[in-house]
């Protein structure tokens, strides 16, 4: 009873013990009374069982002290499905004052471009790079002149009338958000072009956008320092910010001198100013010894101001991602360019300047084209490799293959994680991982089943899938679903298969990359794509890409 007396006033219980029946019987008969009072008693227990149990259940819900998991109905055991619920879609902008409406485009509002980079911060900033579409970087007439490997003269061009284009940068693009990707903006000093670039310096007020580019990639260290670089095949430029992109600290137009040329480039960052950059060459390179490689491995320790000598990496196509408060490194890659063989792991425990021998993660079986094998950790010891197959060539089914290590790459399992009851297309895979474990994997699809003709046949339609697991271990399900959606409700296609397609077997309409990102407190996902809207005006068969970005909740 003294559980209900301590949330009654001192009044009102004054007042019950005075006014009760109980009290007069016991006046008039003491003994019946008692078998009333014990009554009373076991009623008043009762009560204040219930009155504990409300009051429980009230302070629990504001001090959090029930689980919310529980109470929610939440699966939070591993292997568990994690639910995410989609926003809208978001395009990538252009500057406002290089918008034109002749320019061919469809949406002239919005920036062309294709193959997106998504990086984040710890605070929830955000950063993407995307491919130009040559087309529309250079005016009409306008050329570069190239001198001993340097940029001589670039003349006047972007972001001017009655050039038949509108394009904002000769650079890649790159965007920045400081709201979690509810709006998109531009860094600091990269203000929309025109400029010129003479000695590889930029004059007549242009800012970094007039470095000449083509595609690039962002890294985020320890200190939230952003790491913007960009290839223009030859060499790259960097360009270094803070403040989530608000602070402009390199100079312009700061070529890495790396000692070959380049295609796709990828850089990554760790600790205070340590920045690793693979850079895919292709072909062996005299300055590292003529090693046979596709990939070349360079390390920065002083925010990228200079760079090692190149290490080589034999190997396929390869991908590289640090721990970004740590010491370990890893770069996933096929084992040699072939169409089968596996898929190996190398390790850096003391910040990639010294490699183990590469580590044997699964097989390959049918290597699709141009297909990343793509690695991850969250820096507390977790790492994923994702990786797709074409067992049955280009336009057959496809298969996607998972690889995780809970132990820094020391032990790993590995297993087909291809969607259950499904036939399809499923290109460039990526993956992230928060620090709880939960494992997001994202791929462009086409399920066969979307024409009554199945496989892959002129109408079929690709959508962006993800789906999320908590710590998946060995044979455990992905549940994949659409993630970019209309505002209708219904799937967002983001290509539909051509005749052209079709008859040549090309699947590569989304071209080779799209990219993942979990929040810093891991309850929230990012995703940025690629999507075909309108024929192309200039190039035959193809059609204008759209950079786009949505945000996914997650139900944990």
């Amino acid at each position: 009873m003294s559980g209900l007396r301590q949330f009654v006033s001192e009044e009102v219980w004054e007042a019950e013990i005075l006014e009760d029946e109980d009290y007069e019987a016991w006046v008039e008969d003491p003994l019946e009374s008692i078998e009333r009072r014990e009554k009373r008693q076991l009623d008043l227990a009762l009560a204040s069982t219930g009155a504990i149990v409300i009051a429980f259940t009230i302070f629990a819900a504001m001090w959090g002290t029930v689980g919310d998991h529980m109470m929610a109905g939440i699966d939070t055991n591993p292997g568990a499905s994690v639910d995410i619920t989609w926003g809208d879609t978001i395009f990538m902008m252009r500057d406002a004052d290089c918008v034109d409406p002749q320019n061919g485009q469809d949406f002239p509002e919005y920036g062309i471009g294709y193959e997106p980079s998504l990086a984040i911060d710890g605070h929830g900033n955000m950063f993407i790079t995307a491919h130009k579409d040559l087309r529309w970087s250079t005016p009409q007439g306008g050329s570069a002149n190239w001198i001993g490997g340097e940029v001589n003269l670039y003349p006047d061009g972007a972001c001017l009338s009655d050039y038949m284009t509108s394009w904002d940068y000769f650079a890649s693009w790159f965007w920045i958000s400081n709201d979690n990707g509810t709006t998109w903006g531009i860094a600091d000093n990269f203000e929309e072009t025109p400029g010129t670039v003479v000695e590889g310096q930029v004059t007549n007020g242009a800012s970094g956008s007039a470095c000449l580019g083509d595609e690039g990639d962002i890294a985020v260290d320890a200190m939230d320092r952003i790491y913007y670089l960009d290839t223009y095949l030859e060499d790259n430029w960097i360009h270094v910010f803070s403040d989530g992109g608000q602070t402009f600290e390199s100079g312009l137009c700061d070529r890495q001198y790396s000692m070959a040329a380049d295609d796709r480039p990828w850089i990554q960052a760790q600790n205070n100013g340590i920045v690793h950059y693979l850079g895919n060459s292709g072909v062996p390179v005299p300055a590292c010894n003529d090693d046979p490689a596709r990939y070349w491995y360079y390390r920065s320790a002083d925010g990228g101001q200079t760079w090692s000598q190149c290490y080589s990496m034999p190997g396929g196509w390869s991908t590289i991602a640090p721990e970004r408060s740590g010491d370990y490194v890893f770069i996933a890659q096929e084992n040699q360019d072939t169409s089968t063989g596996h898929v190996q792991v190398r390790i850096s425990n003391d910040t990639g300047l010294n490699w183990n021998a590469p580590i044997d993660v699964g097989p390959r079986n049918g290597n699709p084209p141009e297909g990343y094998p793509l690695v991850e950790t969250n820096g507390v010891g977790t790492v994923a490799v994702v990786w797709a197959d074409c067992p049955e060539g280009p336009t057959g089914p496809w298969d996607v293959r998972l690889a995780m290590s809970y132990d820094r790459g020391a032990t790993w399992e590995s297993w087909e994680i291809t969607p259950p009851d499904w036939e399809g297309i499923t290109m460039y895979p990526f993956v992230s991982i928060n620090e709880d474990n939960v494992t997001m994997v994202s791929f462009y699809g086409i399920p066969f089943n979307n024409t009554a003709e199945g496989q892959y046949v002129a109408g079929q339609e690709w959508y962006l899938y993800s789906g999320a697991v908590r710590e998946p271990h060995e044979n455990d399900t992905f549940q994949f679903e659409i993630a970019a959606m209309n505002p209708d409700g219904t799937p967002e296609a983001l290509h539909t298969v051509t005749q052209y397609e079709e008859e040549q077997g090309d699947v590569h309409a989304l071209h080779d990359f799209f990219e993942t990102v979990f929040s810093p407190d891991g309850t929230w996902v990012g995703i940025a794509y690629q999507q075909n809207i309108g024929q192309h005006p200039f190039e035959e068969n193809e059609e204008q890409r759209y950079i786009k970005f949505v945000r996914g909740d997650l139900d944990i």
